[in-house]
């Protein structure tokens, strides 16, 4: 009697066990869009000259914070005519920080080069992918929770700001028909952007690796 106790518990227990974690997984899929595949993004302005000629000084390093239109660094002018001294001049595009500096003074540098990229850390969002089968249940301006892998003990918050209107697949430099007559479907994956309502106090750098979950349904 007292064996068959045991069992009828072990049993409940098992039951009730695996109950709990299928209820556990269906609220999370049912509730909640969540990917691993996001990342800390920003909309980067690079330093470039107007002139072809060598760099005379650089003002600028790594992590230094620069307002618009400042003088960053200057070329050689020394054959220039007067009207034209103001193309030796490097400018900051944006107000931002500086990321990468690209150049070092002595070198020859001409149009089209970066010389320095520059960042508006105030405006970093999430950049993420969300598999199409999941895409219809996203919409502008739901609440997600983000956590990054820098901080994994502090969540974020933030809310859809974008969604994508083509897969990634879309934009590859590689053709997505393949010509060998065989045929594997994938998942495809589409951006949206989540911008950051509240950092937490953190200090965010561009790149950094991130989870969301996205709210598509309220609790």
């Amino acid at each position: 009697m007292k064996r068959k106790l045991i069992l009828y518990v072990i049993l409940f227990l098992i039951i009730g066990g695996g109950a709990g974690i299928g209820y556990y997984y269906w609220y999370q899929g049912s509730h909640f869009v969540t990917t691993q595949d996001a990342r800390i993004s920003g909309d980067i302005y690079r330093v470039m000259p107007r002139i072809a000629g060598k760099l005379q000084a650089l003002s600028i390093t790594e992590g230094d914070a620069v307002v618009a239109d400042q003088i960053v660094g200057q070329q050689d002018s020394t054959n220039l005519t007067t009207n034209l001294l103001e193309n030796a001049l490097l400018r900051a595009p944006i107000t931002g920080t500086v990321i990468k500096t690209l150049a070092k003074e002595g070198e020859v540098v001409s149009p089209g080069q970066s010389i320095a990229m520059i960042i508006d850390e105030s405006k970093l969002h999430i950049a993420a992918n969300v598999e199409e089968t999941e895409i219809n249940r996203l919409k502008l301006g739901q609440k997600v929770d983000i956590v990054l892998d820098a901080y994994p003990n502090k969540k974020l918050v933030g809310h859809v700001s974008q969604i994508g209107q083509a897969t990634n697949s879309t934009f590859s430099l590689l053709p997505a028909v393949s010509t060998s007559g065989n045929f594997t479907k994938v998942t495809q994956r589409i951006p949206i952007k989540v911008a950051i309502d509240d950092a937490a106090g953190l200090h965010l750098a561009a790149g950094l690796n991130a989870e969301i979950k996205v709210y598509v349904k309220e609790r």
